[in-house]
């Protein structure tokens, strides 16, 4: 039943704290990984029990499906919900980094319509979080206005030098979000990291209590906060155009795809169906060689006939494996809603 009889340290988050804790007491456990038997749920209309030869003991198996119940218990409601969206979706990701840049799927086609959300993430949301509130306030007082930023815009701009009306750049793109992105877009800025990242993080800073995930992280990882000219007047005798207002966004992708090169898929934690905790790996178990941060295998607080006390390590490559076996789990593009912010100093480009 256990790999050998030490117990391990892990760190645990709690609901009120959002911090990781020094716990004490699990121990390595020689039962098969996470299940991906359970089927996938129905298409949106457009387990074995695992058991190990010492005494017949059963272990409640713990599906992958049911990481998003785990998240809401660790207070992450839209992370959540977006994870039921992948696993809810037509079969549908980007083999390489380059397809996943350019949105070009298995099929080497373009991400069909129902891979892009606009409903989901709210700006108004994203803003609650002071690390993306300072990135927010920092892209409209500076990024904005540096000369990269307006070198851009005046390339965008030049194509619409000839309409004599003030114009709205959201109706020019007939409200649809892809397209305000591709011909609009003109600086950005950087905001937070992922889970992955947070994990190793938090691993190699010797467990500083840091790093400690959130609905953010959950939902988003590492993402990107954009600006598009929202209002926009053309001044034919200064040849010039004035950008009274701006929209800013997100645009980010949802998604299980490792990096090139990587010799290891990205570990997004120990899993079950009470929540996530930590194992690092750092030596203490003499019987194992382990390259890795973290340590590779479930472990169990408690008792592992119940439920819930198996912790499962979790890596991208679950997911993928999850989607190929089943032929579903779509990769899909998110588009947050727009904030439209009127600029105390309108941007003036020389056209």
């Amino acid at each position: 039943m256990y790999l050998f009889d030490k117990e391990l340290p892990y760190y645990k988050t709690t609901f009120w704290t959002r911090q990781w804790n020094h716990c004490e007491g699990c121990k390595a456990v020689d039962v098969q990984g996470i299940s991906l038997d359970k089927a996938p749920p129905p298409l949106p209309r457009s387990s074995r029990d695992q058991s190990v030869q010492q005494k017949i003991i059963k272990v409640p198996p713990f599906d992958i499906q049911e990481i998003p119940d785990a998240m809401r218990l660790e207070g992450m409601p839209v992370a959540a919900k977006l994870m039921q969206r992948w696993f809810a979706g037509v079969l549908n990701y980007a083999p390489t980094d380059d397809d996943l840049k350019a949105e070009v799927n298995q099929n080497g086609e373009p991400y069909p319509p129902c891979m892009y959300d606009t409903a989901t993430i709210r700006m108004n949301w994203i803003l609650k979080f002071k690390r993306a509130e300072k990135k927010y306030l920092d892209l409209l007082a500076k990024q904005i206005h540096s000369q990269i930023a307006h070198d851009k815009l005046k390339i965008i701009l030049m194509r619409y030098r000839n309409i004599a009306l003030p114009f709205n750049t959201w109706k020019i793109c007939k409200k649809n979000m892809p397209a305000l992105h591709r011909h609009f877009q003109f600086q950005y800025i950087s905001v937070g990291s992922s889970l992955s990242q947070k994990i190793d993080e938090f691993i190699e800073s010797q467990f500083h209590r840091a790093g400690v995930p959130d609905d953010l992280t959950g939902a988003l990882g590492s993402f990107n906060l954009y600006a598009a000219p929202a209002d926009v007047t053309i001044d034919p005798i200064e040849r010039e155009a004035v950008v009274s207002s701006v929209y800013v966004y997100v645009k980010d992708s949802y998604d299980f795809t490792d990096k090139s090169g990587d010799a290891l898929s990205q570990y997004l934690g120990h899993w079950s169906s009470k929540g996530v905790i930590i194992v690092p790996y750092n030596g203490i178990v003499g019987q194992l060689n382990i390259p890795s941060l973290y340590f590779p295998y479930p472990v169990a607080r408690g008792d592992v006939r119940t439920k819930g006390n198996v912790y499962y390590p979790v890596h991208n490559r679950d997911f993928r494996q999850w989607a190929i076996k089943h032929q579903r789990g779509g990769d899909f593009i998110i588009f947050s809603d727009l904030a439209r912010c009127r600029l105390r100093t309108p941007i003036r480009v020389k056209l």
